[in-house]
């Protein structure tokens, strides 16, 4: 981020931080003004919003848990792009982000609502998910993002009695724009009106919403018309299913040419995946070269010729990567013998993400089938997997889910470590694993 953009972002924190304390001081003419304005219905839909908001929608949400984020070294050109579309006044309303299954385009999304919470920027947020009752449907959305965006923004004490349910995204743009336009008022004789600051919405994975004409009428709300929206800006990544792309092709005139960002095959990407490979495999040269379990001690690991081979095996999906470099760095395998592993399984390339899965289970089998008949242990696997993604929670109990003395969660665990991850939370296991795992190829 070069001088000019710091300085513009620290303009606009000042005037943020200016309009809030006007509008939470007590002694604000203001702020008394609209406290006596407030319609008797204010405190019931403000506990209706508080009611219906899915609070595990949003990108800081703890039932989530650890969702990934960029690597500081990758997709710099993205985010670089997406927080200047932002700062841009004359650029369109609308940015999609577009790509299959393990692009990124969840881990992009996450990492550009927490830099626009962090500056002040974000109206609120939406991840869906299949796996999540309140997350795979569009009925809560627009309730879930305006509870958000009152709660950043809860000095400025605006009246939403007017709203009816279900709110409609033409009524969550409307107090968005009110909040935004009522701020330009100036809050001295000597500073100039501030310019209504441009919020962002996210949406994240819009194709998880299960039913696809809920997609669509959603998007249509957002899309039609355009002008509604006005310094408000909203990001959307879903994958570029059919439905979905005749809607964005019905507005294409309107949205401009540069409105999508798609991600798959792109030098960008693949130069991305590279750089990841080659960070990752450095730290695990670092921090592993002296144990007994590596097999070299000194020379290049990887070869640039082994990286290159898997990033064309990733095929721009960073899911491939990340559940690689997982499995490599298991601490108790030799890392060379499991990189190894996955590269002598050539494959044709969207199907190298199914090989890698295998390759993972194939050698969790080989590891605990001493005392488990091998068709035994890949249904405990099955069953565990399944339970980590479609629990609502996408948590585990592992005091509540042991297989017997001679295998148990904990075991299981830690030899699917590039699929599985226990976090801090003793009680709780996340999946790492994409659905794309647990789907049928007509789903992925």
């Amino acid at each position: 981020m070069n001088l000019s953009e710091q300085s513009t972002i620290q303009t606009q924190n000042a005037v943020f931080n200016n309009i809030i304390n006007n509008f939470s001081s007590p002694s604000s003419s203001s702020h008394t003004s609209r406290t006596k304005n407030k319609s008797p219905r204010d405190a019931e839909v403000r506990a209706r919003l508080t009611r219906d908001a899915v609070q595990s929608a949003s990108f800081n949400s703890a039932e989530r848990g650890d969702p990934p984020k960029c690597h500081p070294d990758t997709r710099i050109a993205v985010q670089d792009s997406l927080i200047a579309w932002r700062s841009n006044r004359e650029a369109g309303p609308i940015r999609l982000i577009s790509g299959w299954a393990g692009t990124g385009k969840t881990t992009i999304a996450q990492t550009m609502a927490e830099y626009w919470a962090q500056h002040h920027q974000l109206g609120g947020s939406f991840f869906f998910s299949r796996s999540s009752e309140k997350r795979s449907t569009t009925d809560w959305t627009t309730e879930t993002i305006l509870h958000q965006f009152l709660q950043t923004l809860a000095g400025a004490n605006v009246d939403v009695g007017h709203l009816f349910f279900p709110i409609m995204w033409s009524d969550l743009v409307s107090v968005l724009l009110s909040i935004s336009t009522s701020t330009s008022t100036p809050t001295s004789h000597s500073l100039p009106a501030p310019q209504p600051i441009p919020v962002v919405i996210v949406i994240d994975g819009l194709d998880e919403c299960l039913d696809a004409r809920n997609q669509v009428y959603l998007l249509r709300q957002i899309l039609h018309p355009l002008s509604l929206l006005g310094s408000i800006k909203v990001l959307i990544s879903c994958r570029p299913e059919r439905h979905i792309e005749e809607i964005f092709d019905e507005f294409v005139s309107k949205l401009g040419p540069s409105y999508r960002i798609h991600l798959g095959q792109s030098e960008g990407d693949k130069n991305d995946i590279r750089t990841y490979f080659r960070i990752s495999f450095d730290r695990i040269c670092q921090h592993r070269r002296k144990d007994e379990a590596m097999s070299i001690t000194d020379g290049p690991w990887p070869l640039q010729e082994e990286i290159e081979e898997l990033v064309d095996r990733s095929s721009g999906q960073f899911i491939f990567a990340a559940t690689a470099v997982r499995f490599v760095d298991d601490e108790t395998e030799d890392p060379v013998e499991m990189l190894n592993l996955v590269l002598e399984h050539r494959t044709p390339s969207f199907a190298a993400i199914d090989q890698l899965y295998i390759v993972i289970l194939n050698r969790v089998e080989e590891k605990l089938n001493e005392n488990r008949k091998p068709l035994e242990l890949r249904q405990l696997m099955q069953n565990l997997i399944l339970h980590v993604n479609y629990e609502p929670s996408s948590s585990l109990a592992i005091g509540d889910f042991w297989f017997d003395k001679a295998v148990t969660i904990n075991i299981l665990v830690k030899h699917l470590q590039a699929l599985l991850v226990r976090p801090t939370d003793p009680s709780a296991i996340s999946s790492h694993a994409h659905p794309h795992l647990i789907r049928s190829p007509s789903q992925r």
